[in-house]
C-alpha cells in the first residue's frame, strides 16, 4: 500500500496487493467520503442514441459511504453509497466503487489512531518480501523477490565449467544467502532442469513450489506472474502467518503457559504491560478500540486474523479476542 496525505483530512491510498484491500476494509466506515473512478450512463446522451445503446463515461465521484463488502475470492473490495462529490447530474444517485489491486482511491475522514496504525502497517508490510523466484534453464539461474511495489532482481549466475552438481552447488549457496525461507520459493523454468536442481538440493529446501515457464530467467518469472498461478500461493501465505499465530495461541493454552483469552483478561494483562502479540477477529475490531490503545501504548504487536479461514473461527470461539504474553505476572 502507498497512502499520501493531502489537506483537508483527504488521504490517497494506491492498493498493491490483496492484504491491502483487507487492511482498507478493517479502516473505512459507514458515513466516509470516498473518491473513485467510476462509470456511469451519459446523461448527455440524445435521445436516439439512449435508444440505440446507452453510452456510458468515465467520471470520478465522492460517495457517502454506507456499505462495505470485502469479496476476498474476487480480489477487490465493493464500497457502496451515494454520490455526494462529482458531475451534478449524478449527485444522490446510489452508486458502487469497486476496488481491486492496481487502484487508487482517496478517502477523507478523520482517521483513528488505530486506522492510522492499520494503515501505517500495511504501507510497512509493503517493504517485505512476498515470493522469491530461481528461474533455471541449462546453464542459467536468476533469483529475484516480489514485493508489493514491484519484482527485483537480486542475482544472476551463468554456469562456467561442464558439470551441473557444481553450477548447482554454486545456485544454492547464492540462494541460502539470498532467500528468507519463512517466504515462499517458485522454482521455475523449461524442461527438467529445475527439477534436477531440487533432487540436487532437496535437503536444503523447504517452503517451496516448481512451476512450468518458457524461460529459466525474469522473462519467465514475469509470465509465471502474469499467468495469475501465483494468486492462491500469496493469498494461502497470509493464512498461513495468521494460523502459525493463533496455533501458537492454542500451545500456549494447552500447557498452561503464557496466554490470555476474553477481553477482560486480556485487558487486564494489557495494563500490567504483559502482553506481546494481541490477537483480533476481524469481525470484532470496532469493538476493541480500548484494547487497541492500550496495546498502541505498551508495546504490544496487533494482529487482526480474518475469520475467513479455520485459525480464525478458532479466535472467534474463544471470544474473538486473545493475547500471547511477554511474561505472567505473580499474584
Amino acid at each position: 500500500m502507498k497512502i499520501e496525505e493531502k489537506e483537508n483530512n483527504e488521504v490517497s491510498i494506491r492498493i498493491d496487493n490483496l492484504d491491502d484491500l483487507w487492511y482498507l476494509s478493517n479502516v473505512l466506515v459507514p458515513g466516509d467520503l470516498v473518491f473513485g473512478t467510476v462509470y456511469r450512463k451519459d446523461t448527455q446522451t440524445s435521445d436516439m442514441k439512449r435508444a440505440k445503446k446507452a453510452e456510458r463515461k468515465k467520471i470520478r465521484v465522492g460517495i457517502r459511504v454506507r456499505k462495505i463488502e470485502f469479496q476476498e475470492f474476487a480480489d477487490r473490495l465493493r464500497i457502496l453509497g451515494i454520490i455526494e462529490r462529482g458531475p451534478e447530474d449524478y449527485l444522490g444517485m446510489h452508486q458502487s466503487i469497486n476496488v481491486g489491486i492496481g487502484d487508487e482511491i482517496s478517502v477523507v475522514k478523520e482517521f483513528s489512531r488505530e486506522e492510522k496504525a492499520l494503515l501505517e502497517e500495511a504501507v510497512e508490510n509493503s517493504k517485505k518480501p512476498l515470493i522469491y523466484f530461481l528461474g533455471l534453464e541449462h546453464g542459467l539461474a536468476t533469483i529475484a523477490v516480489l514485493r508489493s511495489y514491484g519484482l527485483q532482481e537480486l542475482t544472476s549466475l551463468r554456469k562456467r565449467g561442464d558439470e551441473d552438481e557444481e553450477f548447482f552447488g554454486e545456485v544454492l549457496g547464492v540462494l541460502e544467502d539470498s532467500w528468507n525461507s519463512s517466504f515462499p520459493l517458485v522454482i521455475l523454468g523449461p524442461g527438467f532442469y529445475k527439477e534436477n536442481f531440487v533432487n540436487f538440493a532437496r535437503e536444503k529446501l523447504e517452503n517451496y513450489v516448481m512451476v512450468q515457464a518458457s524461460h529459466g530467467d525474469m522473462r519467465g518469472i514475469y509470465e509465471v506472474l502474469k499467468s495469475g498461478t501465483l494468486d492462491k500461493l500469496l493469498k494461502e501465505h497470509r493464512v498461513a502467518r495468521e494460523e502459525q499465530l493463533v496455533n501458537t495461541l492454542l500451545e500456549e493454552i494447552k500447557k498452561e503457559g503464557l496466554y490470555a483469552y476474553g477481553e477482560k483478561e486480556v485487558k487486564k494483562y494489557l495494563e500490567m504491560g504483559a502482553v506481546e502479540k494481541l490477537l483480533v477477529v476481524d469481525k470484532k475490531f470496532r469493538e476493541v478500540q480500548e484494547l487497541l490503545d492500550l496495546a498502541l501504548h505498551s508495546g504490544a504487536e496487533v494482529h487482526i486474523i480474518s475469520t475467513s479461514h479455520e485459525s480464525g473461527k478458532i479466535l472467534q470461539n474463544l471470544g474473538g479476542v486473545a493475547a500471547l504474553l511477554r511474561f505472567r505476572p505473580q499474584n
